[in-house]
């Protein structure tokens, strides 16, 4: 759980949540993912628009709680030969000193499970330049060797990210206007591939937004199993 105080004096809670990740196309397990929630009046939203507000000091302590958090959650039996997705800030990969601090724990948790670290580059502004990022990722590659973006499907976030090297994007299903949509989805994941080959979608719901996204070939799903009814 990670708590701060934002600029309207409103208190934000945001804690880890971890979910079973499956490959849509055949409906294997994959892995799993370590995403982000703001907790609001009992419940869980999406934490993505809440975090990309964080000074850069307040989104490298979320991501040092919230990541020791979710990898302390996630047992062998779940990750082992798999996948382990996990949100990090674009600000606490950005310097050297940073990533001395992120990716020591994230690199260990990958030894301990037997898992295949996936990092998910949050809060990638627009603005940033292509050469800034990839920077970034050549100082990163030798250790995290799949890298995907984390961003909300437009135009401009995703016209940032085309030719830089990264390996696929990963999008929210509450950020587009129906998850349960194949046409749209296939039309996004086109668009998509133009980052990398491969996409997941966190936060898919309904056997229906399932369906959709493998009739679409979107290659990952984050199952919400709460919303499945506990059925994945």
């Amino acid at each position: 759980m990670f708590t701060r105080i934002d600029i309207d004096g409103r208190s934000l809670t945001f804690e880890p949540v971890v979910r079973p990740v499956i490959a849509l196309k055949g409906g294997a397990a994959r892995g799993v993912a370590i995403d982000r929630v703001l907790r609001s009046d009992n419940e869980h939203k999406p934490a993505g628009a809440a975090v990309a507000r964080l000074s850069e000091y307040d989104a490298q302590e979320l991501d040092r709680h919230l990541l020791a958090e979710g990898l302390a959650a996630i047992t062998e039996a779940e990750a082992r030969d798999k996948a382990l997705f996990a949100p990090v800030t674009f600000a606490s990969l950005a310097t050297p000193r940073a990533r001395r601090e992120i990716l020591p724990p994230l690199l260990a948790a990958q030894a301990r499970l037997g898992a295949h670290l996936v990092l998910e580059i949050t809060t990638l502004d627009a603005g940033l330049p292509p050469s800034r990022l990839v920077e970034v990722l050549a100082a990163i590659r030798p250790t995290c060797h799949t890298v995907f973006a984390r961003l909300r499907p437009e135009r401009r976030a995703i016209k940032a990210l085309v030719d830089c090297g990264l390996d696929g994007a990963a999008i929210e299903a509450s950020d587009l206007d129906d998850a349960e949509d194949a046409k749209a989805l296939t039309r996004i994941r086109l668009v998509l591939r133009a980052i990398g080959s491969r996409m997941l979608i966190h936060n898919l719901r309904s056997v229906t937004a399932i369906n959709a996204a493998r009739e679409a070939g979107v290659t990952y799903g984050a199952l919400d199993i709460a919303g499945l009814g506990g059925v994945a």
